[in-house]
């Protein structure tokens, strides 16, 4: 097949740092390759990959300082359109970038799926509603229930996978928490650091701060950050986030929205660092409470259940990963999916 991955363009492919949609697309370009497909990729400048490279931004919009975000869009469009000049160069469109890619790809007449990374909210609901007969996968059956199900066409449920090799397992039984993704209310930051406090644990965290989340670290983050315990570590690489990983006791995943899948959770259990993650969206899809896993609703609920981390075996959280979210699985059932659309 001939197949075109159409990315974002605010992060690499795959991320530098903080970027799990990115790395998706990354893992599922390369494997596709791997079983003998022709790929164009859709992406940042500074992306790696294997595939045909088409760029309209020398590097990622979030690391260029020199764009500013109002000017994003015209990138994207850009991108939009190059794509739609090559379309005879393509048996079928998979588009991560989201609602904006609708119009053109509706346009170029060519079979597509759209893969949502991210929930519809309500400012967008309406631009999905618009094109809702088109093929829509969803990363949960959580996501599905909860973004517009008796409205979108999905055609499928696929779980993102990860190249699990990349994760070396750690055999510690750790020294501190760690908090690992976008520091936002969204994922609970916050609710980490008064989990750790509780617990009188150490706490790392590491991961970006927005620009619409500076707010939120100044006030709960921050002044948190003068008890020694707890540190900020900043966004991170995949070598520095599985360090992080090898002296863990469990990743601390609070969240605070219905979360479409959740990257991290599998990050985590690949090294086998068990999880205390709060019961929304995906949690339970991606998690085995009792398992590799400690779920509640509440911070004193993970508090009052902290003792049951150390009955979890490590081994037990990577076995989980292999079996539900390699990038194999990913990729094979991304396959499974064009050759059925390209065939109806």
């Amino acid at each position: 097949m001939r197949i075109a991955q159409l990315a974002p363009l605010q992060e690499s492919v795959p991320p530098s740092g903080y970027g799990g949609t990115e790395l998706v697309v990354s893992l599922l370009t390369e494997e596709l390759i791997q079983g003998g497909h022709e790929v164009t990729l859709f992406a940042s400048g500074d992306s790696e990959t294997s595939a045909n490279l088409i760029s309209t931004v020398p590097k990622a919009l979030r690391k260029d300082s020199n764009i500013p975000i109002r000017r994003w869009p015209a990138y994207e469009f850009e991108s939009l359109l190059k794509l739609k000049a090559m379309k005879d160069q393509f048996d079928i469109i998979h588009n991560h970038m989201g609602f904006q890619a609708f119009p053109i790809l509706e346009d170029i007449g060519l079979p597509f799926i759209t893969t949502n990374h991210n929930p519809i909210k309500p400012y967008n609901a309406a631009i999905y509603q618009a094109y809702s007969s088109t093929n829509f996968v969803a990363i949960s059956h959580s996501y599905r229930k909860l973004n517009l199900p008796e409205k979108l066409n999905y055609v499928a449920t696929i779980y993102n996978g990860i190249d699990i090799d990349t994760y070396p397992l750690s055999n510690n039984s750790g020294s501190y928490l760690l908090f690992l993704g976008r520091v936002s209310q969204d994922k609970g930051t916050d609710k980490a650091i008064e989990i750790a406090t509780k617990l009188k644990l150490p706490l790392k965290i590491a991961g970006k701060v927005d620009s619409s989340d500076r707010q939120y670290y100044q006030r709960y983050v921050k002044p948190a950050l003068t008890n020694t315990d707890i540190e900020f570590v900043g966004e991170v690489n995949h070598e520095q986030k599985c360090q992080l990983f090898q002296d863990a006791i469990a990743t601390v995943y609070p969240i605070g929205f219905d979360e479409p899948f959740g990257l991290v959770m599998v990050e985590s259990l690949a090294c086998g660092v068990p999880v205390m993650a709060f019961d929304r969206g995906s949690v339970k899809e991606i998690l085995e409470d009792g398992e590799d896993a400690v779920i509640a609703t509440s911070v004193d609920g993970l508090v009052e259940r902290f003792e049951e981390v150390s009955n979890l075996s490590r081994q037990t959280c990577r076995n989980h990963v292999s079996t539900s979210f390699s990038k194999e699985k990913m990729t094979g059932a991304y396959e499974a999916l064009y050759e059925n659309l390209l065939g109806n």
